[in-house]
């Protein structure tokens, strides 16, 4: 099999199998995939490598020891091995062992076959009709190849848009969805909710996108990016906005941290002073108490979501703006316990 057809193979199903579009992984993958042809001096990874290819060129026949199960254990074995002690490199491993694998697994239906038992001599070939194999260079490998391409850029455009799951979500338009993206990349990166439907308070029609907050009940707090306004987005009832049809997309890069903080009787503009940051969203959320507080100066709004609610003895903060928290409550001494969440985005 030609040195692209394994290229392309390998780049794909690492692409395919790791969910990523990085080229850098990707590439990995695709080199990896020549890895396997090293026990034949002609190969690329033969005239790179020629001392190990010599090794093996002169002890067994081509597609056998490095055309197994047994070279990719090993590659796995050492490539993890590796990884425990620099755990960054896990999904250069991956790459490294997808691409390895389908390297030499590709090679099977070629006319040859692999020894993939090996050390059995037994070649695995496919399909049984010798006449169907592929032979290299030839114009059946050229047409599988175009068709190795058209799935390449099939499959690293669904990566490049967030991959398949954020495109099945696109398909069936739910909740669960959301939350499945939500869950698997709310901490690195912003999720931008594509919601349809219409406001609780007078039924108008809602059909715009929101960044995710946080989940709440069985939907989200939202932040409307032109006016910068909260809202809850569910089924539910108690929401300002009403589902009717909802997707997510994977933003930019954006890290999320929570960090909690104690109040011993002490203005709260003074203990949240510290999070306000150029470039930062903060949301604050938390149970706290506080000396005849004048309720009248928190604002009720029926069209947004109530961040901030208070009786004259308590306040009851969720995902309540640092801004807003700063302006109504700022003054105030108050005791009890907070959760700064933050979200730092690239530019």
């Amino acid at each position: 099999m030609l040195g692209i057809s394994h290229l392309l193979i390998s780049g794909t199903a690492t692409s395919l199998l790791l969910g990523t579009a990085n080229p850098t992984i990707i590439a990995v993958g695709a080199i990896a995939g020549l890895l396997p042809d090293v026990d034949i001096s002609t190969s690329p990874a033969g005239r790179v490598l020629p001392w190990v290819s010599g090794f093996f060129e002169s002890r067994m026949p081509h597609r056998s020891c490095t055309h197994s199960l047994f070279a990719s254990g090993a590659i796995a074995l050492g490539g993890y091995g590796i990884a425990l002690f620099n755990p960054s490199f896990i999904n250069l491993v991956h790459a490294v062992i997808i691409g390895y694998t389908f390297g030499w697994f590709a090679d099977c239906f070629t006319r040859g076959g692999v020894e993939m038992f090996w050390p059995s001599p037994v070649r695995c070939v496919c399909p049984g009709n010798r006449n169907l194999r592929l032979r290299t260079g030839s114009n059946a490998e050229y047409v599988v190849l175009v068709i190795l391409v058209a799935i390449a850029l099939f499959i690293f455009n669904i990566n490049n848009s967030g991959g398949i799951l954020t495109q099945f979500n696109r398909l069936i338009a739910s909740p669960s969805g959301v939350q499945r993206i939500y869950n698997e990349s709310g901490s690195t990166h912003l999720i931008k909710a594509n919601i349809k439907g219409v406001r609780y308070a007078d039924r108008s029609r809602v059909n715009g996108q929101f960044y995710i907050i946080q989940t709440h009940g069985a939907g989200f707090i939202v932040l409307e990016p032109s006016t910068n306004k909260l809202y809850k987005a569910s089924t539910e009832t108690n929401s300002q906005i009403i589902i009717e049809e909802i997707t997510a997309d994977v933003g930019r890069a954006a890290i999320t941290t929570v960090e909690s903080i104690f109040l011993e009787d002490e203005p709260i503009v003074s203990a949240i002073a510290r999070f306000n940051r150029t470039g930062t969203l903060v949301f604050i959320s938390g149970q706290l108490s506080v000396d005849e507080f004048d309720t009248s100066v928190i604002p009720r709004d029926p069209y947004q979501f109530p961040s901030i609610l208070a009786t004259s003895s308590s306040v009851t903060l969720e995902a309540a703006p640092l801004r807003a928290v700063a302006r109504y409550l700022g003054d105030e001494f108050a005791t009890g316990s907070l959760q700064i969440r933050s979200i730092v985005s690239s530019s």
